[in-house]
């Protein structure tokens, strides 16, 4: 069994793919750069809207979802100026690694025949999720395993889209090296976010988290076709 890391995109972000798609895959002579650079910004938005700006949904105190807001303002801020950094006018034959990547190893479609932004997890990092959220129940809450599985998560979603998705980019040497360190801090405040967020909740709220985070591991039951 295969396990998924993945969202479903909105209908803005599924039309932009479908446009990528059309223009690069038919060789229209136009500059592919600004359609592979609106992808990925909007990817990214995504991204912490569903892994953390909706958390904020699940906090009771109104002071405490402030502080939330800020940490999460914060990791959103980082993510688009480190983009902003590295997505260039690039020529297109340059951009066609970092398309290519975010079309063959970006995008699946679930056993529902589903679009999904995501990737394939690495089994030991699918199990500790597994275990982390199986640790949550109404009747048991083991929060230390839980809260693993949550980094895990996290870190395998940074290291897909900013680790490997900077690998396909024509960079500099100064730009290539500041991608580890942007990483690190946005690591930083998703970590901060997490020790925020976990402390505060009671049993009941752990469950309702571990709910809302659960759709986004996805069992595949075949190799999916990369859309």
């Amino acid at each position: 069994m295969t396990y998924y890391f993945g969202f479903v995109p909105s209908d803005k972000l599924n039309n932009m793919i479908n446009e990528a798609e059309r223009i690069i895959i038919s060789g229209e002579k136009i500059a592919y750069y600004p359609y592979r650079n609106d992808l990925t910004q909007q990817i990214a938005r995504e991204l912490n809207d569903n892994l953390l700006v909706s958390l904020i949904d699940v906090i009771p105190n109104p002071d405490r979802q402030a502080a939330m807001r800020k940490i999460v303002n914060t990791i959103e801020r980082a993510t688009e100026t480190l983009l902003n950094v590295l997505l260039g006018k690039d020529e297109n034959e340059d951009v066609l690694p970092s398309f290519n990547f975010l079309k063959d190893q970006t995008m699946f479609i679930d056993n529902e025949g589903i679009r999904r932004v995501g990737f394939e997890l690495p089994k030991a990092s699918a199990d500790i999720i597994i275990e982390g959220f199986d640790a949550i129940t109404p009747a048991n809450v083991d929060k230390d395993r839980f809260k693993i599985a949550l980094e895990t998560m996290n870190e395998e979603a940074l290291t897909h889209f900013i680790t490997r998705f900077t690998e396909t980019l024509k960079l500099g040497m100064i730009k290539r090296k500041s991608i580890p360190v942007a990483k690190a801090g946005i690591d930083k405040g998703m970590g901060m976010a997490l020790n925020k967020l976990l402390p505060q909740l009671p049993d009941a709220g752990l469950n309702r988290l571990a709910r809302f985070y659960r759709p986004f591991l996805i069992e595949m039951n075949d190799q999916p076709n990369n859309k």
